[in-house]
C-alpha cells in the first residue's frame, strides 16, 4: 500500500508542475545578449521611437496550454527583454495559432431502429505575440 501512495503522490506532483508550466507564457528569443536592463519602453509602432536604435533580437511570447492572456504574455516579453539586456520593446502583432483540435461523438438512440451521431470537432489554439527587441544608437 506504501508504494501506491508514493505513486499517487508522484503522479499528482508531476501534474501539479504541468499545470503549473502550462499556465505560465513562454518567450522564444533569437538575438543578441547584452547586460540585463531596468527599465523598458515599450513601443506599438515603429514610428513612435524618437531614438536611433537597432534591432537586437525578435521575440515570440506564446501564451500557456491552459491560456494567458496578452497582458501576462506582455509581461513574460518585456522581464525577456530586461534580461538580454533591450532598451525597449516594440509590439507588433498578436495571432492566434491552431495548434491541434479535438473531437467527441454521442450517439442517441431513439428507438430500436433510429439512432442518431451528433459528432463536434474544436480547435486547440495559442495566442502569440510577436515582438522586436531594440538598443538605442548614442
Amino acid at each position: 500500500m506504501n508504494t501506491y501512495n508514493k505513486i499517487f503522490k508522484n503522479i499528482l506532483l508531476v501534474g501539479v508542475l504541468v499545470s503549473m508550466i502550462g499556465c505560465s507564457p513562454t518567450v522564444n528569443y533569437i538575438g543578441k545578449n547584452y547586460n540585463p536592463t531596468q527599465n523598458i519602453d515599450v513601443f506599438l509602432d515603429t514610428n513612435d521611437v524618437k531614438k536611433n536604435y537597432e534591432v537586437i533580437g525578435k521575440v515570440d511570447g506564446i501564451s500557456g496550454v491552459l491560456g494567458s492572456s496578452y497582458q501576462e504574455i506582455q509581461d513574460k516579453v518585456v522581464q525577456t527583454a530586461k534580461e538580454k539586456g533591450a532598451d525597449a520593446v516594440i509590439l507588433y502583432n498578436m495571432e492566434q495559432r491552431i495548434i491541434g483540435s479535438t473531437s467527441s461523438s454521442n450517439t442517441v438512440e431513439h428507438r430500436q431502429w433510429m439512432k442518431n451521431t451528433t459528432t463536434e470537432s474544436t480547435n486547440v489554439t495559442e495566442d502569440v505575440l510577436h515582438a522586436d527587441f531594440i538598443k538605442y544608437i548614442p
